[in-house]
């Protein structure tokens, strides 16, 4: 890319990499899943927040979902939200 943006995109690649702390386990993904999988059906969380960086991606991402869930309440559409149980 020329002009005044040639190498922003290399430069957001790394700085987004150099976030990401040295001691992050990558194996804590497959643990959420597995706490996820575990938990009984109609009681597994709609989002699991997995942020080592605590670049507040977490905080984003819980408004984001409260303010959907406001948005589908307020238009009768909550049930989205909620799992239900698979027919018999």
């Amino acid at each position: 890319m020329d002009g005044p943006l040639a190498g922003v995109d290399q430069q957001a690649l790394q700085g987004l990499a150099s976030l990401e702390p040295d001691d992050a386990d990558p194996a804590e993904v497959s643990r959420a899943i597995v706490r996820v999988v575990d938990t009984p059906f109609g009681k597994r969380p709609f989002r699991v927040h997995m942020d080592p960086s605590r670049d507040g991606a977490e905080e984003v991402n819980g408004v984001a979902d409260r303010v959907r869930a406001e948005m589908l309440r307020r238009i009768g559409l909550e049930r989205l939200l909620r799992p239900e149980f698979p027919a018999s």
